[in-house]
């Protein structure tokens, strides 16, 4: 594993406090503050979500996305900070590093 990757996977991903998030027709639906751009979470998605606590790491998700889904560690890591990365794109969530 590069050390980039390292790094990216003990970051601490936390929702903004301006997020918006809504639950529509039972999916969530969430877009930052200042987007009128909105993503619609998929099951996985939402999953990753609702484990963003501002105490777990990138890696910490990952690891419990695999244990949910019966995944690899590393693929579920890899997803975790792919969906991460999309969040902080659209303004809903912060990256901390420890």
């Amino acid at each position: 594993m590069a050390a980039s990757e390292f790094s990216r996977y003990e970051s601490v991903p936390v929702v903004k406090l301006d997020a918006r998030v809504r639950r529509y027709r039972g999916n969530i639906m969430v877009s930052g503050a200042q987007s009128e751009d909105v993503l619609e979470l998929s099951e996985a998605a939402e999953r990753i979500w609702l484990w963003i606590d501002g105490g777990r790491s990138i890696r910490e998700i990952g690891r419990m996305l695999a244990d949910e889904y019966e995944v690899a560690e590393e693929e579920a890591c890899a997803d975790t900070a792919e969906l991460v990365e999309e969040f902080v794109e659209a303004g809903v969530v912060d990256l901390h590093t420890p």
